[in-house]
């Protein structure tokens, strides 16, 4: 949804949201409010936002605990699996559950969701950690979230994704995508069923450390064509591709800052904080943002704009604005034939702008007109920032408001469907490709006449990315296409961004000795794209870890400096290296890492994936170099024993074995020392694996540091020093678990359960 904002770097700000504590596996509620605030009251109904007979239940429902909500990832071709195993095993555990002399209802679907994949869970916090069906499923929830079978997402957050409608063959901009729910909703749209797609997805953020969330969060559901940025959304580069280019965006998803009022429910702080002035600040960052996505859309394209706020100041305001600078190119696309099932009202072309001058009383001063508000400034009623400016006129509904088509919008609210607040407009772009992509040069990266508040300054200031802005009459520049995968000239107009430090990106030689090895081991297809091999490293030199890319991917990071685009991430780690010894007994040094074992699946040859049971699925996870001679006598200790030394694919079969239940197949890379095996997942997902099959944590903690010199002869550590945690898609397990990820407390989870 709208990132709402606060006074800390990260969005959500100071606000002290829910967290899980690890240690008890349990949740801690936010600091006590009243849950009243008079201008808040009185602000929203004089706005009209719903009828007065409703106000009592709006309140009411905004004052009650969030459900949970989650979503079975549609892409995966065991989703109806998955769905299926919720309604036939947990749904009918959970019937008549009584705490404290209530009873709750089990989870429920929610209908308007395509396929029904979407659940939601109405039983309180407390409910769910004290009773034992409760506790089974949210164990359940955690462990296929682990594996990106689920993602645990507020139910309005899901809704903007849907009404993007994007296609495998689409290329995509997230504006403003951390921490990630929306981003991975986009991907699987991309990716349906896990094909191959052609389709693109650049995923931004203007918060750098908030992009490695979102690399965290989209290893869950890993794209090669997928791009990570670290941008100003308002000031998002051009992007160049071959032939001089300029790319543009079939569809684009604007889920901008905002003020979050629509998250009251789990975000209570808001409560004592909330003023007009939030809104009023925000919202010509939230143009400039709006109109940055039109200059970049396609013309037909499909651009979808969303906050988490219930204010016309952020949400009508900002698209008849919008509307208006573009006049005749944009249209509101009426979809409100689309989600029957979704309850929505429409969209407001009449709308009240309030101010809060006095600090003290916070009384509201309403303002019929822009004149209305440029007289009190002249009287000293109200005060300008120190460059003279206040109050955008845009603010204000424009004269031609009720030919805008402002009713097609759609406002969510709580009291309908048991939500959050939540404002989404479906834009559509018209006009002539050639004119269109002459104006997405020339305005590329133009300001508008409006300057925001110093409120909106200071929080824009934190919205951008560390880089220095471009002036307003700049453009972005491109790169040479190099002569050589690996090399990466610029041009001499281009001057390189010396603030980002991540790596260089460059393409590896196909025909390189360690691509060679990684291809015999696999025995891959000529289906394998080994042209798009990638590396972070300005030679091209495969040393620790290597990507793969589509060919789309691989356009843009050869044409355009990755400096200036600040690419954080790009494509599916597909293969990490375990041994950098000398060992020349191992022949090919590299394993597929749990991000991207799906994407090499498909071309590996045969006889390289090795089928298992839970017997040794079992072995694996208690002992952490179980010697091959401790697996039971048959064909897989045969076969493991056949092997030369190196990373192995196992395909551990669905079933009922050794105490456990595995309801499908799992793939998991193991590596093959001399005479031992050892799983290669970090600890953490081990253990998660092991509740989840085994209904224990059965892994035995890993050997002291001094000892790992007496493991098994070849045997190497299960995630190596060079590689960190990343590669099962674990270094935020906790808060994954919780809810998308840390940044959805404040931001989108309505799962901090």
């Amino acid at each position: 949804m709208g990132k709402h904002r606060g006074k800390k770097p990260t969005r959500g700000g100071n606000r002290q949201p829910q967290s899980r504590d690890d240690k008890q596996n349990d949740w801690n509620a936010f600091v006590g409010s009243d849950k009243s605030n008079a201008a808040f009251e009185e602000y929203y109904k004089a706005q009209d936002i719903m009828p007065e007979a409703e106000w009592e239940p709006f309140m009411e429902s905004l004052r009650k605990e969030l459900p949970v909500t989650f979503r079975v990832t549609g892409s995966r071709a065991h989703a109806e699996t998955i769905n299926d195993i919720i309604k036939n095993t947990y749904v009918p555990n959970m019937q008549d559950v009584e705490f404290e002399g209530q009873k709750y209802d089990p989870p429920s679907q929610l209908s308007w969701y395509p396929g029904q994949l979407a659940w939601q869970v109405d039983a309180p916090k407390r409910v769910v950690r004290k009773t034992e069906p409760f506790k089974n499923f949210q164990r359940f929830l955690v462990g296929e979230t682990e594996v990106g079978n689920l993602s645990r997402q507020e139910a309005v957050s899901m809704i903007p994704p849907l009404f993007l409608d994007a296609q495998p063959h689409h290329a995509c901009l997230d504006m403003c995508a951390a921490p990630g729910s929306k981003t991975a909703q986009i991907i699987e749209a991309l990716n349906p069923h896990h094909t191959a797609s052609t389709g693109l997805l650049i995923a931004n953020d203007s918060d750098y450390k908030r992009t490695h969330m979102l690399v965290h969060q989209t290893g869950r559901m890993p794209s090669r064509g997928l791009i990570v940025t670290n941008f100003d959304a308002s000031l998002f580069p051009s992007i160049k591709l071959k032939g001089g280019k300029q790319l543009q965006f079939d569809r684009i998803l604007a889920d901008v800052p905002c003020s979050g009022d629509g998250t009251l429910r789990k975000n209570l702080e808001i409560w004592n904080k909330w003023g007009a002035a939030d809104g009023n600040s925000l919202h010509s960052l939230q143009l400039r943002i709006l109109e940055r996505a039109m200059n970049m859309l396609k013309p037909g394209g499909r651009l979808v704009y969303s906050t988490c706020s219930f204010n016309p100041s952020e949400d009508e305001a900002v698209i008849a604005a919008a509307l208006n600078a573009k006049p005749g190119r944009f249209h509101i696309v009426d979809v409100s034939s689309e989600l029957p099932e979704l309850k929505r009202r429409p969209g407001k072309s009449a709308w009240k702008v309030g101010s809060q001058p006095a600090a003290k009383d916070r009384q509201l001063v309403w303002y019929d007109t822009f004149e209305d508000y440029r007289e009190a400034v002249k009287k000293g009623e109200e005060k300008e920032n120190d460059r003279g400016k206040g109050l955008p006129k845009s603010l204000w509904p424009p004269a031609n408001a009720g030919e805008l088509n402002l009713d097609r919008c759609m406002r969510l609210l709580p009291h309908d469907q048991n939500t959050g607040g939540f404002f989404v407009c479906v834009l559509e772009k018209k006009g002539d490709s050639t004119e269109i992509a002459k104006e997405a040069s020339s305005s590329s990266l133009k300001r508008p006449a409006t300057s925001p508040s110093p409120a909106a300054e200071s929080k824009r200031a934190r919205e951008k990315s560390p880089a220095p802005e471009l002036s307003a009459t700049e453009t972005p520049t491109e790169t040479t296409p190099s002569a050589t995968p690996a090399a990466q000239p610029t041009t001499k107009k281009e001057k390189r961004d010396l603030t980002f430090k991540e790596d260089p990106l460059s393409y590896v030689d196909p025909e390189h000795a360690e691509v060679k090895s990684i291809i015999a081991r696999f025995k891959f297809k000529e289906s394998f794209q080994r042209d798009n091999l990638m590396v972070r490293n300005e030679y091209g030199d495969p040393l620790r870890t290597i990507y793969m890319t589509n060919d789309i991917v691989k356009e843009i990071i050869q044409n355009n400096d990755y400096t200036r685009l600040r690419i954080v991430s790009a494509g599916v780690k597909c293969f990490a290296r375990q041994d950098s010894s000398q060992r020349t007994e191992i022949r090919c040094k590299w394993r597929t890492p749990m991000d991207g074992i799906l994407e090499v699946l498909p071309h590996v040859g045969e006889g390289v994936v090795i089928s298992a049971t839970l017997e040794e699925l079992r072995v694996l996870l208690e002992d952490h170099y179980p010697p091959i001679d401790s697996f039971k006598d048959g064909e897989w200790k045969d076969t493991m024993q056949s092997r030369d030394m190196g990373c192995e694919i196992i395909r551990f079969v669905a079933g009922k074995l050794a105490g456990g239940e595995l309801a499908l197949p799992m793939y998991l890379p193991v590596w093959k020392a001399k005479m031992s095996l050892s799983l290669m997942i970090d600890k953490r997902e081990k253990s998660i694996l092991s509740l989840r099959t085994f209904g224990e944590d059965i892994c035995k903690p890993p050997p002291p540091q001094k000892d790992f010199g007496k493991k098994p002869e070849g045997a190497v550590d299960p995630v190596p020093v060079t590689e960190g945690q990343g590669d099962a898609g674990v270094a935020l397990a906790a808060e994954v678990a919780e809810g998308d990820d840390a940044a959805e407390k404040t931001e989108e989870s309505a799962m901090n359960a």
